[in-house]
């Protein structure tokens, strides 16, 4: 028996380690379902979300995001939290410039890199992908019985709960750039804009897409309705990026995200921290637009302070 367990464990750390992404996301879905503890707080959005929340910060967070997702696929993790009629106190809807003109189900690397291995095992919705490959989260490994299976799945989300941040020992934080050994503080200001313009220029280049343009207003409407309709105040954060990074952003992106928020007709609350830079220094960041631990701290703390625990 003893052997069993042992192999067991060996095993679900090895799917945890594998399908990391994949498990987050389904634990904390799950978690937002079933939990009971009071005044809980939703959260959702891409890397941006991952970087710069510390769930400890409120009483009750539950942190639905996943590296790059878009609107579409916020907007599916708050009905699926909000399918079992848990009544949720606020949602924290964090978003990049760059989102008003993002979809996954159009990009090819996306696709494959995130669609098929998280969001089409959990919702079986590849949105605009006509003929989606959806991933096995079990290839790789030897054949095992569905009893092993649900048992490894179950404690990797476990173990997931335990860690009760995205960041753990499982999956370290690392930079978007390789910064060889050296904190996004520690580089001089040439390398620092050498890299923010690198970063800045790949999320510039989705303002051509016009149609995404159209279609994610009509989502975050649809968002925002739905948290109303369910009691639930939905606020809208742009969490700050490093000062080199904003001097690169393309004006027609914030001036797009600026127009799609306030063609939604239901009340929300919004704070851009890009106007409040002065509150945050260069330690806070882990790369041109992800805050670091500190970061990640300090932001959290604020949006408790200012819109509720």
């Amino acid at each position: 028996m003893i052997v069993a367990d042992a192999r067991l464990l060996r095993l679900s750390a090895q799917f945890l380690v594998k399908n990391y992404d994949y498990l987050w996301l389904k634990t904390m879905l799950h978690k937002a379902r079933t939990d009971t503890s009071p005044n809980p707080t939703l959260i959702t959005g891409s890397s941006h979300a991952l970087n710069g929340v510390q769930e400890d910060q409120w009483d009750n967070a539950v942190n639905c995001s996943m590296h790059s997702q878009d609107l579409y696929y916020d907007l599916l993790c708050v009905r699926e939290a909000l399918r079992s009629g848990r009544q949720f106190s606020r949602c924290i809807i964090i978003l990049g410039y760059y989102i008003a003109f993002q979809d996954l189900s159009r990009s090819m690397a996306l696709r494959k890199g995130v669609i098929s291995h998280v969001y089409l095992p959990i919702f079986h919705d590849a949105r605009h992908w006509e003929d989606p490959e959806p991933s096995d989260p079990w290839a790789g490994f030897p054949r095992q019985p569905p009893a092993v299976r649900t048992a490894c799945e179950r404690a990797a989300s476990a173990q997931i709960l335990e860690y009760g941040t995205y960041y753990s020992p499982a999956r370290p934080r690392g930079t978007f750039f390789d910064f060889h050994g050296r904190a996004w503080h520690e580089l001089p200001e040439q390398e620092q804009l050498f890299f923010a313009e690198s970063r800045a220029d790949s999320h510039n280049k989705s303002f051509r897409y016009a149609e995404s343009l159209r279609e994610n207003a009509a989502v975050l409407i649809e968002y925002i309705c739905l948290l109303r309709e369910h009691g639930c105040t939905p606020i809208v954060v742009i969490p700050p990026f490093t000062r080199a990074y904003n001097r690169f952003v393309l004006p027609g992106l914030k001036e797009a995200l600026t127009a799609m928020l306030d063609s939604v007709p239901d009340d929300f609350h919004f704070a851009d921290f890009n106007d409040h830079l002065d509150l945050f220094c260069d330690a806070d960041f882990m790369d041109t637009d992800h805050m670091s631990a500190q970061g990640a701290k300090k932001l959290s703390a604020l949006l408790a302070e200012m819109f509720g625990r």
